[in-house]
């Protein structure tokens, strides 16, 4: 069994590398207007000790948003991890009911 954790900038302080785990999915964008400035500090820190890589994006439907525009965000923010790391979405809320 794997042992894995989701970061984000609130848990901007961490040394991925030091963290006891077999892979890190990190958040990389939120609705159509968040890049989270910790992403690429958490990504390379896990890439570098081996860690297998993740990448997410939190979806904001709440905020008016299309599942289109979070998809085109997301991926315009994230090219650099397309081929390395899994794309993962993360949606807590309700919101795109009608798509």
């Amino acid at each position: 069994m794997l042992k894995g954790i989701d970061v984000s900038s609130h848990q901007k302080a961490m040394d991925m590398s030091t963290y006891p785990c077999d892979f890190v999915i990190c958040e990389a964008t939120e609705g159509t207007g968040y890049v989270n400035p910790f992403c690429d500090i958490h990504y390379q820190q896990a890439k570098s000790s081996g860690k297998l890589l993740g990448v997410y994006h939190y979806a904001r439907p709440d905020a008016g948003n299309s599942p289109e525009a979070e998809a085109d965000y997301f991926l315009r923010n994230i090219t650099g991890y397309i081929g390395e790391a899994i794309l993962a979405l993360d949606l807590e809320c309700t919101g795109w009911q009608k798509y």
